[in-house]
């Protein structure tokens, strides 16, 4: 799956006294930070950011290198942003200075810029210097490389305007020799030929820029930001950038970061209309229950806006899709049920959470579709929450997980709760289908032990060299469609260990076949249980769910999924009265404790 990597670059204040500060390069540089990390999902260590006395023109310079060109985890194709809020300045071009229709050059000022060292002045990142370092990022990354700027190169109208322009003047303090001294290494030998001027270039290969302005014309900002960042920024949550290309910003038939960025979202599943209803690829195996309520968006792509169009209101569940019509009043699901703790030291905060959690005539639902719900006393509740200084104190009443509990959100917990419980409660695949978990030779992979599962349950010693397999076992006369998942009952993750590939021209689990789970192949590999150097012991479940049709099942991840998949390809035909096959589902589940050794 390709990724996203960014350089930032903001600065307000400069070393050199002859160059006026600015006030908001420092905040939309967070703020840009900000929206790749929360609308895009990048990891944080996927972006660099250098604000001020850090962003000195070596430290440009050593980062490129570092995080983007000799980067080993940027693979081609990835997409590369690189942002810059501060100064923009230019100079009368020396001699030969990139090609003979060069009059000036334009250049990005650095912390440092004018600024003496012992091989000279310091002169900004030139437009020759930056071509030359994207180019040869783009040899070695490839071309989905973006380069936005929020400076302009060209002076203010008056004295008034100047300290809100992200400009500065160049005076006359660089030569010749400081220019050409300022170079990027190898930019001489990269000496290519330019379809306008400076930053403004039609025909470079090797990157996208996006500018604030046109020649000419100013970058101007205020408290708020700068009124390019402002404007880049608000459009992200008004225009569908995974449709977007660069051709409606700066004229190039390209989707926005080559599209990298807009990944599917997991979270939502296809719907389509049948007759007056819509079919929801979401049934009883998901915890869809008649009264469950679904928002309908036009499209399911991260870091792009999509409101919701309508709510939806289920009215008839089957095993793996439902079917639905626009909300009516009906019977709620059965409600997660938080109690509130109160001290007198965060009877404010305990407040403030209060308000957010609704009594039973105000039900609300997490993004799983979970239903939450206040109640009064403690032993009607599955949790308790208490407010503490710097965290969330929550309190399980729980008697499949225990007593102790980490910090945690509570939507987190509801959904946790919904699936480690959801069974089918006709259970038609039991003791038809087995479960078994095996501990491997690390040599041969093949399994050492017989199923270690009694009872559905396991206790295993800690030791890091083990590994291990799970062995699925179908003895009904039925095809099956597996999805197992480990759910850590300390942590409230729940993470897939096997997802069916749905191209597949047959389920995988056949009748009276048997499939491993831990093989060693992508898509099975082999399970490690890990024991934090802190933690006695620690417990989970394998969660086994099982279909007679096949059914998307990363939303019962938790949190930001695994693995990334194109959206499913689906289509229905027919009208809401034609009778589908006949579908059932059911679970499988085994409890797995990890305790240290003596």
């Amino acid at each position: 799956m390709a990724s996203v990597f960014a350089l930032i670059i903001g600065i307000d204040q400069y070393k050199s006294s002859q160059i006026w500060d600015l006030s908001s390069c420092v905040d939309d540089a967070f703020k840009m930070r900000h929206w790749l990390m929360n609308d895009l999902l990048v990891p944080r260590d996927h972006i660099c950011v250098l604000l001020d006395n850090k962003a000195t023109k070596a430290a440009i310079e050593d980062a490129f290198m570092s995080h983007l060109v000799n980067n080993p985890s940027i693979q081609k194709g990835d997409a590369i942003i690189i942002y810059f809020a501060g100064h923009g300045s230019s100079a009368i071009a020396p001699d030969e200075w990139q090609n003979s229709n060069s009059l000036r050059v334009e250049m990005l000022c650095p912390y440092d810029h004018g600024t003496r060292s012992r091989g000279g002045r310091i002169t900004g990142l030139t437009d020759w210097s930056v071509h030359a370092m994207l180019m040869e990022l783009s040899e070695s990354k490839g071309d989905n490389v973006t380069l936005i700027l929020d400076c302009c190169f060209s002076p203010s109208l008056s004295a008034l305007s100047r300290t809100h322009t992200r400009w500065t003047p160049p005076g006359n303090k660089f030569t010749s020799d400081d220019l050409y001294a300022g170079l990027w290494r190898g930019a001489l030998s990269r000496k290519v030929s330019f379809e306008g001027r400076g930053f403004y270039q039609k025909t470079v290969n090797s990157h996208i820029t996006i500018l604030a302005c046109s020649q000419g014309e100013r970058a101007v900002e205020d408290k708020e930001g700068g009124r390019f960042t402002l404007a880049f920024l608000a459009a992200t949550g008004t225009r569908l950038f995974h449709q977007t290309s660069y051709d409606q910003l700066v004229n190039k038939n390209r989707i926005l970061f080559g599209g990298t960025p807009f990944t599917p979202d997991t979270c939502y599943v296809p719907a389509v209309c049948v007759g007056s209803d819509v079919r929801i690829l979401a049934g009883a195996i998901h915890g869809v229950v008649e009264g469950t309520e679904f928002s309908m968006h036009e499209h399911n792509i991260h870091g792009s806006p999509n409101p919701i169009l309508v709510t939806l209101q289920v009215i008839a569940v089957h095993p793996t899709w439902s079917l639905s019509k626009l909300k009516l009043q009906s019977p709620l699901p059965v409600p997660f049920k938080v109690h509130l703790r109160k001290t007198y030291l965060s009877l404010v905060r305990w407040w403030k959470l209060r308000r957010k959690l609704p009594a039973r005539t105000q039900p609300v639902f997490t993004l799983g579709g979970c239903r939450i719900m206040r109640v009064a006393k403690a032993k009607q509740a599955h949790i308790s929450v208490q407010n503490r200084a710097n965290c969330l104190s929550i309190q399980r009443h729980d008697a499949l997980i225990g007593d102790n509990c980490p910090q945690t959100a509570i939507d987190a917990v509801a959904n946790f709760h919904l699936h480690l419980h959801r069974r089918n409660s006709e259970v038609p695949l039991h003791r038809r289908v087995t479960m078994g978990l095996h501990r491997l030779d690390p040599e041969s992979w093949s399994s050492a032990t017989e199923n270690l599962l009694e009872d559905g349950k396991v206790t295993l010693t800690h030791d890091d060299n083990s590994i291990y397999a799970v062995s699925l076992k179908n003895s009904s006369d039925i095809d099956l469609w597996p999805y197992l998942f480990w759910m850590d009952a300390t942590g409230y993750a729940i993470r897939s260990l096997y997802l069916p590939d749905p191209a597949a021209a047959a389920p995988p689990l056949p009748r009276g076949a048997e499939l491993t789970i831990g093989t060693g192949n992508v898509g099975s590999e082999a399970l490690v249980f890990t024991l934090n150097d802190s933690e006695p012991y620690s417990s989970g479940f394998l969660k086994l769910f099982l279909s007679t049709a096949y059914a998307p099942m990363s939303l019962v991840e938790q949190g930001s999924p695994m693995s990334s998949q194109p959206p499913l390809d689906v289509s229905w035909t027919g009208k809401s009265e034609v009778s589908p096959p006949e579908e059932l589902w059911d679970t499988v589940m085994g409890c797995v404790t990890v305790i240290r050794g003596g």
